[in-house]
């Protein structure tokens, strides 16, 4: 009796058209296929209310427990070709070496870490088909209170996990976005908690004592959360300080980075591309951009 191969299912594809995620998403539980519905209103009215106050969101279990077996498995194969770096550097990841040496932008803290970014996640992943959703687009957007949100065109950055090995951990800093997007894919045993101080700056005003209060220890303004494998966060980054403590015991921390932005054609800054994955590409030696933001902020 001759043995009879099954040829696989075929795996499903990124696609910023068509892709449902019905399957990745517990919609069940978090309908943003149908944000019409009571329930999807429901959801996104209690989402911006807590962003709103908090500056953050955490949504326990938005992942099916099958797809999050799936980013593991992903994620920790890719995550073996990373190389973790430490590196001392500033919450802007810039040169402040022009400034003055009591001023607060110079204050530095260690980062251990290194990167799965995104032209090392394929097509067919878990992650490349949660970022590309219109779907998932949609209710990021309504979450913000934006008629719409675009991926990155940067090629490295967008989506990205960052890898943090046990004793690594990932300095203070603002990120470039307003708003970024991150799903728990492993935790540490212990250590590695997200710790952020909310609105530490606001558009045309760096609070540079509030900067040094929290780089020299003042734990007053900080907030502390920790997330499970499959849990989302929604954080608005570009104006709360932020960091992940040092991460203890024998397995790295893994988190997707899904960052979107408000207008189409976002390229990383050149210089903090190159010092936060060491590596940049022709499109961003192309689109070498100036210091400073639209809204007067650094980096």
């Amino acid at each position: 009796m001759g043995l009879t191969l099954r040829r696989p299912e075929p795996s499903a594809l990124a696609d910023a058209e068509r892709g449902r995620v019905d399957d990745i998403v517990d919609t069940d539980r978090y309908p943003i296929s149908d944000l019409d519905s009571l329930a999807g209103r429901s959801l996104i009215a209690d989402t911006v209310a807590r962003l709103d106050q908090d500056g953050l969101v955490q949504l326990p279990g938005l992942l099916r427990p099958s797809a999050v077996r799936a980013l593991q498995r992903e994620m920790r194969a890719t995550g073996r070709h990373v190389s973790c770096e430490t590196t001392t550097r500033s919450a802007y990841a810039g040169d402040e070496t022009l400034l003055a040496s009591d001023d607060p932008r110079r204050l530095t803290s260690t980062w251990t870490a290194g990167h799965i970014t995104r032209d090392m996640i394929p097509p067919f992943s878990v992650a490349q088909r949660l970022y590309v959703s219109p779907d998932f687009k949609r209710f990021i957007a309504a979450c913000l209170g934006l008629g719409r949100v675009f991926e990155y065109a940067d090629p490295l950055a967008g989506l990205i996990t960052t890898v943090i090995p046990p004793g690594g951990e990932y300095g203070w800093h603002y990120d470039t976005n307003r708003f970024v997007i991150t799903l728990a894919v492993d935790e540490a045993r212990s250590g590695g908690a997200f710790e952020y101080s909310p609105d530490l700056r606001s558009p045309g005003d760096e609070n540079l004592e509030g900067l040094r209060a929290v780089m020299t220890g003042d734990r007053s303004t900080v907030r502390s959360v920790t997330a499970q494998p499959g849990d989302l966060q929604l954080f608005l980054g570009r104006y709360s300080l932020h960091r992940v403590t040092r991460v203890e015991g024998r397995r790295p921390r893994l988190m997707l980075v899904l960052s979107y932005a408000e207008q189409p054609g976002i390229i990383g800054p050149l210089e903090r591309t190159r010092q936060v994955y060491g590596r940049v590409t022709e499109t961003h030696l192309l689109h070498a951009e100036q210091a400073l933001g639209t809204d007067g902020l650094i980096a």
